[in-house]
């Protein structure tokens, strides 16, 4: 790395005192030759700046340092949080046991709150001075009366914990923070509960956070890699933003240690895993694609570097107990020559013996190359999180009325005089003029292609059109970034954009990918007639409507829905009342399928909303970000000498949620049909042996019209081709919403613009107002005072946009 970490912030913070100090000078001179009426503005500016600087000097010596870890199905993400740590805090088992999020402040006193959340079940409180086994044992109760009880109680919300723990990451790993920097692990929840509101409002942080994602190297099943690359993907989008903030840990790598060919082998699951988790993402999130291609991924065996350090520690009874257990489960990373002389009883193994055990431990584990990869990661990136939002929030509070004010206060002052007062009132008028129109033209060639969707749009709603509304908006961003009226001008302002706006029109396919991800589950329980709904999407949905959904699949499998007739269909004639009975119970079932797969898929796309419209919001509020940055060049070339400023955070506000609804239909026709059966009706005939004299009963046959109830029963294809279709169908409504949508927002934004450029005009002219009023000046005073001033005025505003670019890691 090319800085030590706490360097950068220091940087940023004497780049800070120095503006105040330009400022100091500035405001200085300038009262030498301002009449005492200008001293109480210079006074409340001197004022604000210092109090902005305490602020940001504040931020920036006690910055925040969020690490979120999040994880695929059996990755070992709970062991990683507790590597972290150092110790054993945080519940293990086989089974998903991160059922709540979990938060890790760093403490040298060590305490447990388990917070009150609706419906609770366990114990809730605070636990001061508590170990670390009972913290442990307190948190695994809290998490099994969840898991036990989330079925029973529908409104039982997700446990909520904060532990405050003196952790192994900041005492031991070198990371060089400045000072008084606060650090905290958010131990996030596993993907079945991150629906839960409390997990969802912890989730919300992670978008400050610098996040470890950990992948399980052990799973060898090709169907379930592919569930688990999309569990990654699933837990990015979570996330939010770019993937470059977060460092993927390819976890239990220590398996193919265990084969012949090692490390051939293993350097061929790293690569591989490397490519498909890059595939899968870019598959899904092509706004990062060239963050992705840069993405971190290093090697990690959790448990054995989490044994390694337990056997370091000074008691006994506990080392011993990690000894034991690396000697069960890990034999193959310790070297022959240390278990050749090894006591088979872990309880005579000296310190020495311990101490070569652990660092055998440590270094096949690959724990020492992940903490470095760490340390990496938070130097190159933590910055990145924290500093531009302190400086936005400098700038907010202070930098840009202090470089207006001296920028604005030095040319009125230099338009003062009479002539030139009059001539600077009608500039002022045609740079209100020349700004508005071009608002008018920039806003117009902004909203022009969406314009023109929600006119195709609409030309498409109902009516029965093959017109792929989808793709279309893939035209309307072509034409956004290519537009015809900045043509002329050689400039493309939004070209740069690329494929950042991927999000505006791919949302469509992710509500389809999980719909269909679903529908399969579904197809495939029916077809080998085993219920299996574990696939990622499913796990997101709610357990009680999952649950269900799966009865009602057990049921159809019962009254024979499955193998042959669920791939092929079948035709089927019910004559007797049982079979009329089953039948219409087949019916009825199939019609309780729609309505169970409705409730399902609706949590499922309430979900994938969320992570879509994040992205919406993302991908707009990058479209305004650039818009802005444009516009605002292109206004301080129309106004020099205004120091016209857009702040982002004010301006690029993108509001108003909307949701997503789809509605299925099943179940099939049942026809009332008639049928011929034959019937033996007994009759008496003579017989030529008795003479004709004597009867004999015979049988004759005859055929009998009678009713039945027949229907066609659809294969699995067929039903949930039509449950695609039916969610198809819908496109263009769901195109809708987002085309007006973003209308709105531009709308927003050009409203918001034009009201900030409007006061900055305003409060110039009353400052120029005030200079003709109050200041007279001579050809001498304005060329040796205030055009030297006015460069001043001019530098003060470049150091003080300079300060953006100190930070940044070389």
């Amino acid at each position: 790395m090319s800085k030590q970490l706490y360097k950068v912030f220091d940087e940023v913070e004497f780049q800070a005192q120095l503006l105040a100090k330009y400022w100091n000078n500035f405001s200085t001179q300038i009262s030498e030759h301002l009449p005492d009426t200008y001293q109480p503005e210079i006074q409340k500016l001197s004022s604000k700046l210092d109090q902005a600087l305490s602020t940001l000097v504040e931020a920036l010596r006690n910055p925040t340092l969020t690490l979120a870890t999040t994880g695929t199905t059996s990755s070992g993400k709970s062991t990683l949080v507790n590597l972290l740590c150092g110790a054993e805090i945080v519940p293990v088992a086989v089974s998903e046991m991160s059922a709540g999020a979990v938060t890790i402040e760093y403490s040298k006193e060590k305490s447990l709150i388990i917070h009150e959340t609706p419906g609770a079940l366990w114990e809730c409180g605070e636990w001061r001075g508590i170990r670390e086994e009972k913290i442990y044992q307190r948190l695994y109760q809290v998490m099994i009366s969840y898991i036990e009880n989330r079925e029973k109680e529908p409104n039982l919300a997700c446990p909520q914990s904060t532990i405050f723990y003196p952790f192994r990451l900041v005492k031991e790993s070198k990371l060089e923070l400045p000072q008084g920097t606060r650090v905290k692990i958010l131990d996030l929840p596993g993907l079945a509960y991150v629906g839960d509101r409390g997990n969802a409002d912890v989730i919300k942080q992670c978008r400050e956070a610098l996040c470890i994602v950990t992948y399980n190297s052990a799973e060898t099943d090709a169907h379930k890699v592919k569930s688990l690359l999309q569990e990654v993907v699933q837990q990015v989008k979570d996330l939010g933003g770019s993937p470059a903030r977060m460092l993927f840990t390819l976890n239990r790598i220590d398996v193919f240690r265990a084969d012949k060919n090692w490390p051939e082998t293993e350097n061929r699951f790293v690569e591989k895993a490397i490519r498909d988790i890059k595939n899968e993402l870019t598959e899904q999130l092509q706004e990062y694609t060239e963050d992705i291609e840069k993405l971190q991924v290093v090697k990690l065996s959790t448990w054995p570097a989490l044994l390694a350090l337990q056997i370091h520690n000074n008691d006994d009874i506990y080392s011993a107990e990690a000894c034991k257990k690396a000697d069960n489960n890990f034999n193959g990373l310790i070297d022959e020559d240390i278990l050749e002389v090894l006591p088979r009883n872990v309880q005579k193994w000296s310190r020495h013996d311990r101490n070569r055990v652990a660092e055998a431990l440590w270094q096949k584990s690959y724990a020492e190359e992940f903490q470095q990869n760490l340390r990496g990661h938070i130097t190159q990136h933590f910055p990145q999180l924290v500093i531009p939002q302190i400086i936005e929030r400098f700038n907010l509070s202070a930098g840009n009325a202090v470089t207006e004010w001296a920028t604005q206060t030095t040319t009125a002052i230099l338009n003062s005089s009479e002539e030139r007062y009059k001539q600077e009132y009608e500039n002022i008028s045609r740079i209100r003029a020349s700004l508005k129109q071009f608002l008018e033209i920039s806003d117009t060639n902004l909203k022009q292609p969406f314009e023109k969707l929600d006119t195709k749009v609409k030309q498409v709603l109902g009516k029965q059109s093959e017109d792929d509304v989808v793709k279309y908006i893939r035209t309307v961003i072509s034409e956004l970034l290519e537009v015809e009226p900045y043509k002329e001008l050689g400039v493309k302002p939004y070209k740069e954009l690329g494929v950042k706006l991927h999000p505006v029109y791919s949302w469509e396919n992710e509500f389809q990918r999980g719909i269909n991800q679903v529908l399969e589950a579904v197809a495939k329980s029916l077809e080998t007639g085993i219920v299996d709904l574990d696939s990622p999407n499913l796990k997101r949905a709610n357990v009680l409507n999952v649950n269900l959904l799966a009865r009602n699949l057990n049921r159809l499998v019962g009254l024979g829905y499955k193998a042959s007739v669920a791939k092929e269909g079948k035709t089927m004639e019910a004559r007797t009342e049982a079979e009329k009975n089953k039948l219409k119970q087949l019916n009825e079932e199939l019609n309780e399928l729609a309505i169970h797969l409705n409730i399902v898929i609706q949590d499922v796309l309430k979900q994938i909303s969320t992570q879509e419209l994040n992205r919406i919001h993302e991908a707009v509020s990058e479209l305004f970000r650039c818009h802005l940055s444009y516009f605002e060049n292109e206004a301080n070339d129309i106004a020099p000498n205004i120091a016209i400023k857009f702040p982002e955070s004010e301006l690029i506000k993108v509001e108003s949620d909307f949701t997503f609804n789809f509605r299925f239909k099943a179940g099939f026709p049942i026809r009332k049909e008639n049928w011929e059966e034959a019937v033996q009706v007994p009759r008496q005939k003579r017989t030529w042996y008795t003479l004709w004299i004597g009867k004999k009963t015979i049988y004759e046959t005859e055929y009998r019209t009678r009713s039945s109830d027949n229907a066609d029963i659809p294969s699995v294809d067929n039903l949930l081709e039509g449950w695609v279709m039916q969610a198809k169908g819908e496109d263009s409504e769901r195109v809708n919403q987002v085309a007006s949508w973003l209308l709105e927002q531009i709308d927003c934004l050009k409203k918001n613009v034009d009201k900030v450029q409007s006061d900055i005009l305003d409060r110039y002219q009353e400052r120029l107002d005030k200079a003709h009023q109050e200041i007279t000046l001579d050809y001498e005073k304005q060329r040796n005072v205030w055009q030297p001033m006015q460069q001043k005025a001019q530098n003060l505003a470049e150091e003080f946009s300079s300060l953006e670019q100190v930070w940044k890691v070389k």
